[in-house]
């Protein structure tokens, strides 16, 4: 079944590498710890009497080494996630990829609306993936206010930068650890992966930008700055209008 979510093969394969990033970084780490005590136990029995009679101790520490290397190497292949969606970085309008991510947020019956103000500015984005993004903050941001709320969305370049802000008014802990929030699978929220901020953070990143999640008054506060595109030239491709 094909699915209606424009973005949706976007966000899927943007979980996909968010879920094998996290898997690599573990395995790598745990091959590590195998490598060096196969290092260690080498050193200490190669040269032995009991080595020496034995000369498999030798062969099978060989290939523990050779077997740990190859296993490493496997998780630098392609994950897969790129057939869910192909990448493509065009200059596009920062505010239609706004407009976009707000017209497909799932928002549901939440009582929450989404006030958008978004001023021109182009970027050199996917800008399928730019769209997610922003979609995952708006959808984080009306998930902290589960009685219903306003989550405002702007839009604006500001000096080199393209900045696009969206702030709630749910309720924030004072004592919120902004950097753990953006960690994949940190959530709050039962029920939910914590994967959305985290993919917001790679997108921006991907495209040499950030974002800067900081409790506000009132409500949280997410932002994605992304630089600004250079003047525009021959065969640029545009964004078509959100629906």
């Amino acid at each position: 079944m094909i699915s209606r979510d424009p973005l949706g093969a976007a966000e899927q394969a943007a979980v996909a590498d968010e879920i094998l990033s996290v898997l690599r970084h573990d395995l790598r780490n745990r091959f590590a710890i195998v490598r060096n005590a196969s290092f260690y136990i080498r050193r200490k029995v190669v040269g032995e009497a009991s080595c020496r009679k034995d000369p498999k101790v030798e062969e099978f520490l060989a290939m523990i080494d050779d077997e740990v290397v190859e296993a490493s190497t496997r998780l630098d292949e392609p994950g897969g996630a790129e057939r869910l969606f192909v990448r493509r970085t065009v200059r596009v309008s920062a505010a239609e990829c706004a407009r976009r991510a707000a017209a497909c947020a799932r928002i549901g019956a939440t009582g929450a609306r989404v006030e958008l103000t978004a001023q021109d500015g182009d970027v050199d984005v996917d800008p399928i993936e730019l769209s997610v993004a922003v979609r995952c903050l708006i959808e984080n941001a009306v998930e902290s206010m589960p009685g219903g709320g306003v989550a405002v969305l702007r839009g604006a370049p500001i000096g080199s930068r393209y900045v696009i802000e969206i702030t709630d008014t749910g309720v924030a802990p004072r004592d919120v650890d902004c950097e753990a929030i953006l960690c994949p699978f940190y959530t709050t929220k039962p029920g939910h992966f914590g994967l959305g901020l985290n993919i917001a953070k790679r997108v921006a990143r991907r495209y040499h930008g950030r974002l800067v999640v900081e409790p506000q008054e009132q409500g949280t506060s997410a932002v994605i700055e992304l630089p600004l595109a250079a003047a525009p030239g021959p065969g640029d491709v545009g964004l078509e209008p959100a629906p």
